[in-house]
């Protein structure tokens, strides 16, 4: 039975051949990170982000249930060099659980594939589109159903987390010191908010990925491929803790879909501290 979690961080060698493949590649990053636990029976949900701001220094992290092992990773795009920094930092997340009270504040970083459900075939990306044709013109009683469909503008994904928050735990702290708000961006919703309540969450990244993704049977052989499509956004800002549990339960479990392809993991810091 799984009963411990861990958060590790590790920081990645770009210039690396193994390092610039787990890059480019949701597919190929999930299967190293799924390596690191594959000694364990019953590795649970596995949540990684990447964080690349700085392309030279990139930094993977990671949220385990049982102890990751990372030397074949790190064996394949990691740093070859015996210094500190650019070691894995493994840490058990129990105290940081056990810490989170209501009120207290952190600053957070997500990174997420905000989506909705549709019917609404114009929204439907050319993938998607095709497939209803297909189910059409054979008249599949499936048709109808809703499809998953990105979105993709800022205001919208702004909107896709806030509206989330408070299921999750937490309520976004407001803008300290705020000037006007841009245009097109705030409110997120149809009650224009005070300028002091506008919500302290901006979107640092954009991102699509397209890959192929290989289709099995029951037996595990392989039948097809299909193209997926996934936008992504990395959002920060800052929260205040509403419900300790359901917080927990997000930091563990994810936010959001395509948890396997990067997204989901929350990540809570310190507040930097206050000017006097």
């Amino acid at each position: 039975m799984v009963t411990m979690t861990y958060l590790s961080r590790i920081p990645l060698a770009p210039l690396r051949t193994g390092a610039r493949k787990l890059l480019g590649s949701p597919q190929a990053m999930h299967a190293a990170v799924l390596g690191a636990v594959a000694y364990h029976p019953d590795p649970g949900r596995t949540l990684w982000r990447l964080d690349a701001d700085n392309p030279h220094r990139p930094y993977l992290y990671v949220l385990t249930h049982p102890q990751p092992d990372w030397t074949a990773f790190v064996e394949q795009a990691g740093w070859a060099v015996d210094h500190a920094n650019a070691k894995p930092a493994v840490a058990a997340y129990k105290p940081l659980l056990a810490r989170l009270q209501e009120g207290q504040q952190y600053t957070f970083r997500l990174t997420a594939s905000p989506v909705m459900s549709t019917k609404r075939t114009e929204l439907l990306n050319p993938t998607q589109t095709a497939r209803q044709e297909a189910k059409r013109r054979n008249n599949d009683p499936s048709q109808r159903r809703s499809y998953r469909v990105a979105h993709r503008t800022t205001h919208a994904q702004l909107a896709w987390l806030t509206s989330r928050a408070h299921k999750h735990g937490f309520e976004p702290l407001p803008i300290p010191n705020t000037a006007d708000p841009a245009p097109g961006i705030f409110p997120f919703t149809d009650t224009e908010p005070s300028p002091e309540r506008i919500p302290d969450i901006r979107i640092t990244r954009q991102n699509k990925h397209v890959f192929t993704k290989n289709l099995t049977d029951q037996t595990g052989a392989r039948t097809g491929t299909t193209k997926v499509s996934i936008d992504t956004a990395t959002y920060e800002g800052s929260l205040r803790v509403t419900d300790p549990i359901a917080l927990a339960r997000a930091l563990i479990t994810g936010i959001g879909p395509s948890k396997a392809y990067g997204c989901g993991l929350l990540t809570l810091a310190p507040p930097p501290p206050q000017n006097p």
